[in-house]
């Protein structure tokens, strides 16, 4: 079977902001260039055309050299803003070389309404929802279960917590636009049973479409249970490298809700190193505290998370017979 590689022809600041899952950007106009030609064009359409085209040229040109993507046994996929002169100009050269390529019609634009159209259907999948208190190992056993699980965390960038910025290095989430392409992405990819987390409706400021926040919350509802001292290993074990400036970032927003003993025996926990403590205060007098119980079908006790993944395999099988 040919290898299908997606290209994205828009500009990278384009790209960055939201573009299809698995598509690799080869801007045919920098964001520089492309701005350049837009200002152009709204006074003299044909310089704007002249000079884009030479810019076109010379980006197309490198392109080529890079082999891996550009090889006569690749299906290429190519697309722009909404199907134009951009996606078009790429198309022309290669399909004179020889290679086979198709425009992506109506381009991102088409692209995303079928997103958005596809979101606002309840899906078909039945889903095994995990609850569980904060560092219980819900995260770790859907990320066991990657080939049959959607990982909202980590499409977010985001925990669903004061902390949740850790999951991404506090360097910001994506889009809203790249987070639903991404959920559309793999509701078509994974059908069946499917292993998911329980989330709020909003994971930082990501939003999770009505009609796949309603089917998650409608699905097998499994309560993972672990101690706390196991709960406190995987806390340490995930914020482990946070800088002092984002803990005392985090800390800030929770200081209202946490008694003033308790936020300053967390300060002067981490004056001593003592992250242990420092999860133990934050699990047991905040965490704890507002998290939201849910009535479920089944408990599994996941201090042996490999145990645990094999329960939810069992339990998996048993629900496909």
């Amino acid at each position: 079977m040919r290898e299908i590689k997606i290209l994205d022809v828009r500009s990278p600041r384009e790209y960055r902001q939201a573009h299809i899952p698995q598509a690799l950007n080869f801007p045919v106009l920098s964001d520089q260039e492309y701005e350049e030609i837009g200002t152009i064009y709204r006074y003299n359409s044909f310089e704007a055309k002249m000079r884009g085209s030479a810019y076109i040229c010379k980006n197309i040109a490198a392109f080529l050299e890079q082999t891996s993507v550009f090889h006569p046994s690749h299906k290429l996929i190519l697309y722009c803003a909404r199907g134009g002169q951009r996606s078009k100009s790429l198309w022309s050269i290669l399909r004179e070389i020889g290679f086979d390529c198709e425009r992506l019609e109506g381009g991102y634009k088409r692209y995303r309404q079928e997103v958005l159209k596809n979101l606002s259907i309840f899906p078909s999948q039945t889903f095994f929802t995990l609850y569980g208190m904060t560092g219980s190992g819900k995260s770790d056993l859907i990320k066991m279960a990657h080939a049959w699980s959607i990982d909202l965390e980590r499409m977010s960038g985001h925990y669903g917590s004061s902390f949740g910025h850790q999951a991404n290095n506090f360097t910001g989430q994506p889009s809203r636009a790249m987070f639903e392409n991404l959920l559309e992405y793999e509701l078509r990819s994974k059908m069946g049973i499917v292993l998911v987390e329980g989330e709020s409706k909003k994971i930082g400021d990501i939003v999770i479409p009505n009609s796949v926040f309603d089917a998650i919350h409608c699905g097998k509802k499994i309560l993972i249970q672990t101690c706390i001292e196991e709960r406190v290993k995987r806390i340490v074990k995930m914020y482990a490298h946070i800088s002092y400036e984002n803990f005392i970032g985090c800390m800030q927003k929770i200081k209202p809700y946490l008694q003033r003993q308790f936020y300053n025996d967390v300060l002067s926990s981490w004056d001593h190193g003592d992250k242990e403590r420092i999860a133990f205060i934050l699990l047991e007098k905040y965490y704890d505290r507002v998290y939201r119980k849910n009535q479920c079908d089944i408990v599994i006790n996941a201090e042996n998370l490999d145990l645990a993944y094999q329960e939810l395999c069992l339990l998996k099988e048993e629900m496909s017979i």
